[in-house]
């Protein structure tokens, strides 16, 4: 959304430089002032886009996740662009897209877009968050036993809870289904 504003700010900043070139003689104002309303009006354009797209983000929807994807890729490929010449702003914005683009790849987040935001991995009213299990090898490291780590030897405790690989949701014991999104773990 705050690209999408930006976007909004910069095209008007835009359009309203452009008009003052219009003034210039020789049709070269003109020239220049048509150039510059075309550009506004393209930045203009991708600042709705932003903006719808983060509103589809925060409302959970999955042409969002697709759109941004997409708009971020296209971004990426002109940063690298830029990025190549050295300027080191465009390289701090290639990453930024990498890592947004690794995040709407992960499964939890490709489970709120396919749920929307009252999934139960993502609702805010419950009192546990899922948290990952931690074999009890790395839970208690002063105290661990150091033969938790031969072959052969188990990385979990039995009585750990389970995790759904696909949306992050708790497993019930003895249960190889997600009851949230009928993945069989």
């Amino acid at each position: 959304m705050l690209a999408g504003v930006v976007g909004l700010i910069g095209g008007i900043a835009i359009a309203t430089f452009s008009s003052m070139f219009a003034s210039i003689g020789f049709g070269v104002g003109g020239l220049l002032a048509t150039l510059g309303f075309v550009i506004a009006g393209v930045v203009i354009f991708f600042g709705f886009i932003w903006l719808l797209t983060g509103w589809g983000f925060l409302n959970g929807k999955g042409w969002a996740r697709t759109l941004g994807m997409i708009f971020s890729i296209l971004s990426l490929l002109g940063t690298i662009v830029l990025a190549a010449s050295g300027s080191i702003g465009a390289i701090v914005g290639a990453v930024i897209l990498i890592l947004m683009l690794y995040y709407l790849f992960t499964p939890p987040v490709k489970a709120y877009f396919k749920n929307g935001p009252s999934s139960t991995s993502f609702s805010t009213k419950s009192s546990s968050i899922p948290r990952p299990s931690i074999p009890t090898s790395f839970a208690n490291p002063m105290g661990g036993s150091s033969s938790s780590f031969g072959p052969g030897s188990s990385s979990t405790s039995s009585n750990s809870t389970r995790f759904c690989t696909n949306c992050g949701a708790t497993l019930s014991a003895g249960s190889n289904r997600c009851a949230s999104c009928g993945k069989s773990d």
